[in-house]
């Protein structure tokens, strides 16, 4: 088949008119060569786009896009040289330079194509970058969020240069953040009640809102009038700290009436001792005092097996009781007296 083509070749070029075949293709080649030259300038306008580019993340896009303009800046100048080896004096051997242009024909006419798939690429993107351009809408707030700008007066992350200053630390730039609506408002608000409330309760006061002073005293006439009502109720008020020693027979006699309900179970009624200790000698576990001993009776010793008095017992009827004790007991003789337990008391 080969053979048949130069043969065929040579049969045409042996016309009488062979230089005919070599026009058509060397003008071919011309126009081959203005085409690639105006689609290459086009290509190289399209592939200066920024925008387009970064649509094009695949890298090997990138790249055959480069390559292709490379091609087409180097075709420049194999089309010139092209064109410079066109205009040549013909050969007797028609059929060479035959073959010889038209393999140059088929390498630009390839070129041509590339260039166009390549520009075909390029004006899709264009035409997608407007689309989104033209779909995008201005999304207008709603009106909480007209409301949340106005309250924070945060500055974008886009507009952050606008307020950057020349402070750096550690690679830290210092932004000039306004404070926030919010917190100042706040802030204004706390100085206007802050003022507000000393002028009503310390100017102005009154007795539905006193002052701070005359608030004091009247909780102190407030715990004055509960404490005479507790003193009426369960008696003159008498405590651990205030207790005395009664003698009169009157006191006395209650005291020995309520130790004989109470007390004789652990004490014996002769006061020798039992469960409890003896009261008759000198020697006290937590003191011979009235003031211990009136203690001891009304938070009792639970250690000891003793309970607290204090539920059941007023504070005079415990005072009673300890005065009782510490009269009647001391020195006398009881029928099975306890050992002495404790510490010496010495009055």
């Amino acid at each position: 088949m080969g053979l048949g083509n130069v043969a065929f070749a040579q049969d045409v070029v042996s016309t009488s008119n062979p230089n005919m075949h070599y026009y058509l293709l060397t003008a071919l080649a011309v126009i081959l060569i203005v085409l690639i030259l105006v689609l290459n300038s086009a290509i190289s306008g399209l592939a200066s786009n920024k925008s387009i580019i970064a649509q094009l993340k695949d890298k090997s896009k990138v790249a055959t896009i480069a390559s292709f303009v490379f091609l087409g800046l180097s075709s420049n100048s194999m089309a010139q040289d092209m064109a410079g080896s066109s205009i040549v004096v013909v050969e007797p051997n028609y059929g060479m330079v035959f073959w010889m242009f038209l393999i140059v024909d088929l390498v630009l006419i390839i070129i041509v194509i590339v260039q166009l798939s390549v520009l075909n690429g390029l004006a899709r993107a264009l035409k997608g970058e407007a689309e989104a351009i033209q779909d995008i809408k201005v999304v207008e707030p709603s009106a909480f969020g007209k409301f949340w700008e106005k309250l924070t007066d945060a500055v974008p992350l886009d507009r952050e240069e606008e307020i950057m200053t020349d402070h750096e630390y550690d690679g830290i730039k210092e932004l000039d953040n306004k404070l926030p609506p919010w917190w100042v408002w706040m802030f204004n608000l706390s100085i206007i009640f802050a003022v507000i409330y000393f002028a009503y309760y310390e100017v102005f006061s009154t007795s539905e809102f006193p002052s701070s002073i005359a608030e004091y005293n009247q909780e102190m006439n407030q715990a004055d009038e509960e404490l005479a009502a507790y003193k009426a109720k369960f008696g003159s008020g008498v405590d651990e700290l205030t207790a005395v020693l009664l003698t009169d027979p009157a006191s006395i006699q209650r005291g020995k009436e309520i130790f004989e309900v109470n007390c004789v179970s652990c004490h014996m009624a002769d006061g020798g001792g039992g469960i409890g200790p003896n009261f008759t000698d000198a020697y006290w576990i937590h003191g011979g005092d009235i003031k211990d001993l009136f203690k001891t009776i009304k938070y009792g010793v639970i250690t000891k097996g003793m309970i607290p008095w204090k539920d059941q017992l007023k504070p005079d009827q415990i005072q009673e009781v300890a005065s009782y004790i510490l009269t009647a007991f001391p020195g006398t003789t009881p029928e099975k007296p306890k050992e002495p337990q404790g510490e010496l008391y010495v009055p």
